[in-house]
């Protein structure tokens, strides 16, 4: 739709946004010309005079500076629906295994997991659970439990690395592999605390291996752990067997557990990471029954090389955050406001750029809002006061 129309005396609107959305809420100059905006803008206009002092100050606001975006008048968007992002990581034994290029599997994803959460900041809410905890127990199958509860991500904060929550959700990810992989009844123990949390949640599972650690379990050697892999013979899960009935894959139930909490309204994601190239149908089943498997098979996300894990965390948490911004009023004039990433304009453009939803709505578009999701721009403006620059 055409940038809405709406008469007023004011001139200059900036919406500034960033990984925490409404940044820039600082006093600023702006950079525009009086030739380019116009009348005198409002804070900066016709001074008025201290009769007690003698003399002149400014009437209304203080200009602002945009650091080079026209506009002075600041307005502080309308922010809902923060997605919640919730982590459930595999930090069974298997996990330590060292991977080509440095680190552990482990590392890797915490590595990924952390520089996401730092990039997308406010833009997420984000808590954590491993599995198994505290080492394992005595046999290695201590049922996960939550590391971090979930939490706003942090404000974006130019030339700050981490900040507080990245920094405590990296501080609880810090563990040394070890035990089994619990993953039904660790599912099944989150379960209520999962589906309490308002909003929208999202859990990724990340994996290298099959869920295990069911005592009362029975299979063959097809569904042995242990002897899949190659550690001992046939009758290894046998009762009475070197590994017992906890070494078989613990499908069922894991898939059921999965299925509850999807039907509770939490979306579990399925990431299999290298190692678990063989249980690759039991993380379809798990997919599928987590309510947000991908459009083709494999169903799970299949991560064959770690480098590459972090454009999947990445892509799924797109798919939870917005390319809409609201704003708390419609801007005064009709064709005066831009869009800016990181300070650089973004033309107004329907396939790559920019538009308009409403009279205070502004959504990214294609690429622009590809970016966006990926966290690949620290900061949105959205700047009322010079003309629309209109892609060509």
């Amino acid at each position: 739709m055409k940038a809405p129309g709406r008469s007023g005396a004011r001139a200059g609107l900036v919406a500034a946004l960033g990984v925490i959305p409404a940044l820039l809420l600082g006093a600023m100059a702006s950079s525009c010309s009086e030739e380019k905006l116009g009348a005198p803008r409002p804070g900066t206009g016709v001074p008025g005079q201290d009769p007690g002092l003698g003399i002149d100050v400014p009437t209304g606001p203080p200009p602002l500076d945009t650091e080079g975006l026209c506009g002075n008048e600041l307005h502080r968007p309308v922010i809902t629906d923060v997605p919640n992002l919730y982590f459930l990581i595999d930090a069974s034994g298997s996990m330590g295994t060292p991977v080509q290029g440095g680190g552990t599997r482990y590392a890797r994803v915490q590595d990924a997991a952390v520089d996401l959460v730092r990039r997308l900041g406010a833009l997420i809410n984000v808590g954590a659970a491993l599995f198994p905890v505290g080492g394992g127990g005595d046999d290695g199958c201590a049922i996960g439990e939550q590391v971090l509860e979930v939490s706003p991500g942090d404000p974006y904060v130019k030339g700050q690395g981490k900040g507080p929550t990245t920094r405590a959700f990296e501080e609880a990810l810090t563990i040394q592999p070890f035990g089994g992989t619990p993953t039904a009844a660790t599912v099944e123990a989150l379960t209520p605390g999962l589906a309490a949390i308002a909003g929208k949640t999202v859990v990724v599972l990340a994996t290298d291996g099959g869920p295990n650690c069911n005592y009362e379990a029975s299979c063959g050697a097809s569904a042995c752990i242990p002897y899949l892999e190659g550690s001992c013979d046939a009758s290894c899960c046998a009762p009475g067997g070197l590994s017992g009935p906890s070494g078989c894959v613990d499908r069922a139930d894991t898939v059921a557990a999965v299925a509850t909490l999807s039907a509770m309204g939490v979306d579990v994601v399925v990431i299999g990471i290298p190692g678990s190239e063989v249980y690759g149908d039991v993380l379809d089943d798990m997919a599928v029954a987590g309510g947000a498997p991908r459009f083709v098979s494999p169903y799970y996300y299949k991560v064959d090389d770690l480098d590459a894990l972090g454009g999947v965390l990445a892509e799924i948490a797109g798919g939870l955050i917005s390319c809409t911004f609201a704003l708390e009023s419609a801007p005064p004039e009709a064709g005066q406001t831009n869009v800016y990433f990181d300070k650089e304009v973004l033309p107004y453009s329907e396939e790559n750029g920019w538009r308009w939803l409403s009279e205070a709505e502004v959504e990214l578009m294609g690429e622009a809002c590809t970016r966006w999701k990926m966290g690949q721009v620290q900061e949105v403006q959205i700047v009322s006061g010079c003309p629309t620059e209109v892609a060509e």
